[in-house]
C-alpha cells in the first residue's frame, strides 16, 4: 500500500520546491553580481595590473566612498548567506542542490579574477613555490630576498626575509603549481589559487557525503553553511590563501573517523599537519578514539604501533627532500609573532613589566600548555563518548580553544578552519559560536585598515593591541562565555526544581 498526498496539497509541495530553487538561484545571482560590482569592478586583476603589495587598505587610503562601498559588500553579501542558509533547510530536490551548485560555480569563478587585496599570503607562496621549481633552492633554509634581482616575484613578497612558514607538502603542491603556471604574474596567481579551489570543493564534497549518510535532513544546510560563507569564498577564491587544502584533510580524517578507519584518520591529519601544522592538536582525540575501539592491551598496542609508525613514515618522506638540520621551519619565530589575539593582548601589557623577548615566550608557552590541555581534555571526553558526532564537536571545541584563546598570531582567514567542521554539527550554540566567529572576523582587516591605521607611522602597538583583538573577537568571546554559563547553569537549575518538587 502506498501513502499519497491529497492532489492540492501535491501541487502546493510542488510549487514550493519550484520557489526554493528559484529563489536559491536567485541568491546566488544577486550574490555574484554583489562580488562583481563590489569587489571585482575596481579590484580585478587588470585594472589594478602587475602592482606589488597592492591591499584594500592603499588602493582605498583617503577614499571614504570607496571604503564604505567595501564595508557594504560585506554586510550585503552575510545577509544573502544566511538567507541561503535559511533557505536549504527542509525538503532537498535535485533542483534545490543544482541551484546551489551552479551558485558557488558562478561565485569562484568570478573571484578567481580579484586581485589578492586581502593580503599578500598567495605572492608569497609563489616566491617560495619557485624557489623550489624554477630555482632548485630550499625554502626552509632560504628566503625571496636571496633571489633579488633575479626572479620578479620577490617585489610581490610581504615576508621577503621568511623562509617557508608551513610544512613541505605544500611545499612540493606550491612548486608543483609553480612549474604549472610558469612565468606570468596573472597566470600563476589564478594557479595558485585554482590549487586552493580543489581542495576547497573536496572538502565540500566530503562534507555532503558525511552528511548525507549521517544527517541527510541537513545536507545541503551544512555544504551552504561552509561552501557560502563569505570569508571562505573571499580568503579562498578571492585572497589565495592555502587553508582550504589543511582543511580539506581535516574533513578527510573525520570521514575516515566515521567509517572507524582511525589510522587512516590519524594519516589524514598527518597529512593537513605537513601542510600547517595546527591538525597535530586533533591526533590525541583520534589516538583516545582508536584506543577505545580495540579491544584488550594487544590490540591496542598494535593500533598505536602501527599508527604511529605509518605517520612517522609520511612526515619523514616529506621532510626528507628539504632538511638540512637545524630549524628550518621557524618555531622559534614564530613563538616571537602576536597580534589580534587575547595572547597578543597579556603580553602587550605584560612587556611594560617584564620586556619584550621574556614576556612574549612567558605568554607563548602558557598558550601552548593550555592548548596541549584543551586537547587532551577533548580526547578525554573522546575517550569517554567514542561516537562520531562527539568526534566532531571535540575536533570544533579543540580549534576553537586555540583560536579564541591561544593563537598567538591571529588572522581572520585562520575562522576558515573550523566551519568546515560547523557545518557537520547540528544546529546550536557550538555551531553558531563558529559562524560568529567567522563574521567577526571579516572584520578584522576593515577595523585595522579603515579605523586604526590610516597610513604613515604604525600607531603604538600597546594602544593598537588593546583594541584590534577585542573589536575582532571581542562578540565570539562574549558569546562563549554566556553560553558556557548556561551551559552550567541548567543542571543547578533542575536541581532546584526537583528539589521544589519534593518539598
Amino acid at each position: 500500500m502506498s501513502l499519497s498526498l491529497p492532489a492540492p496539497l501535491t501541487l502546493h509541495v510542488s510549487r514550493l520546491t519550484t520557489q526554493r530553487w528559484a529563489a536559491m538561484l536567485a541568491l546566488g545571482g544577486l550574490s555574484t553580481v554583489l562580488y562583481w560590482g563590489g569587489l571585482l569592478v575596481c579590484y580585478n586583476l587588470f585594472a589594478i595590473g602587475p602592482r606589488p603589495l597592492a591591499d584594500i587598505s592603499k588602493l582605498t587610503r583617503n577614499q571614504p566612498l570607496g571604503q564604505a562601498g567595501f564595508v557594504l559588500t560585506f554586510a550585503a553579501l552575510s545577509a544573502l548567506y544566511y538567507l541561503a542558509w535559511r533557505l536549504a533547510r527542509g525538503p532537498q530536490p535535485r533542483s534545490v542542490w543544482v541551484a546551489v551548485g551552479a551558485s558557488l560555480l558562478a561565485m569562484n569563478v568570478m573571484l578567481l579574477w580579484l586581485y589578492p587585496i586581502g593580503a599578500a599570503d598567495v605572492f608569497d607562496n609563489i616566491a617560495r613555490g619557485r624557489i623550489t621549481a624554477q630555482h632548485g633552492g630550499n625554502p626552509f633554509y632560504e628566503t625571496p630576498r636571496a633571489y633579488k634581482g633575479i626572479d620578479p616575484f620577490f617585489y610581490y613578497a610581504a615576508w621577503r626575509d621568511a623562509t617557508s612558514a608551513y610544512g613541505p607538502l605544500w611545499e612540493m603542491l606550491a612548486a608543483g603549481a609553480s612549474r604549472l603556471a610558469g612565468e606570468g604574474v596573472v597566470e600563476n596567481v589564478l594557479v595558485f589559487k585554482m590549487l586552493g579551489l580543489l581542495f576547497y570543493a573536496g572538502g565540500v564534497g566530503l562534507i555532503a557525503r558525511l552528511l548525507r549518510h549521517r544527517a541527510p535532513e541537513r545536507a545541503l544546510q551544512g555544504v551552504v553553511l561552509f561552501a557560502w560563507n563569505p570569508l571562505v569564498l573571499y580568503e579562498t577564491a578571492g585572497n589565495g590563501h592555502n587553508d582550504s587544502v589543511m582543511v580539506f584533510f581535516i574533513v578527510l580524517a573525520l570521514y575516515a573517523l566515521a567509517q572507524r578507519r582511525y589510522t587512516l584518520s590519524a594519516l589524514a591529519l598527518m597529512g593537513g599537519a605537513l601542510v600547517k601544522f595546527i591538525p597535530l592538536l586533533l591526533v590525541p582525540l583520534v589516538v583516545a578514539a582508536g584506543l577505545r575501539a580495540a579491544r584488550g592491551v594487544r590490540q591496542r598496542a598494535l593500533f598505536l604501533a602501527i599508527t604511529m609508525t605509518a605517520c612517522a613514515a609520511l612526515a619523514l618522506a616529506a621532510y626528507l627532500p628539504f632538511w638540512r638540520g637545524g630549524d628550518p621551519f621557524g618555531f622559534e619565530r614564530r613563538s616571537m609573532l602576536f597580534t589580534a589575539s587575547l595572547p597578543a593582548l597579556a603580553q602587550v601589557h605584560l612587556e611594560t613589566w617584564l620586556g619584550g623577548d621574556p614576556s612574549k615566550r612567558v605568554v607563548a608557552e602558557t598558550a601552548l600548555l593550555l592548548t596541549g590541555a584543551a586537547a587532551f581534555a577533548q580526547a578525554w571526553r573522546v575517550w569517554r563518548k567514542p561516537a562520531w558526532a562527539m568526534m566532531a564537536q571535540a575536533f570544533t571545541n579543540v580549534l576553537l580553544f586555540y583560536l579564541l584563546i591561544a593563537c598567538l598570531w591571529f588572522q581572520a582567514w585562520y575562522a576558515v578552519w573550523p566551519l568546515a567542521l560547523a557545518a557537520l554539527l547540528p544546529e546550536g550554540k557550538l555551531s553558531r559560536l563558529v559562524v560568529l566567529l567567522s563574521y567577526s572576523a571579516l572584520w578584522k582587516a576593515i577595523v585595522f585598515d579603515f579605523v586604526i591605521y590610516r597610513g604613515g607611522p604604525l600607531p603604538p602597538r600597546l594602544w593598537r593591541e588593546s583594541w584590534l583583538g577585542p573589536i575582532t573577537l571581542g562578540l565570539s568571546w562574549l558569546y562563549a562565555v554566556i553560553s558556557h554559563l548556561k551551559l552550567h547553569a541548567r543542571p543547578t537549575r533542575h536541581r532546584q526544581t526537583a528539589r521544589a518538587r519534593a518539598d
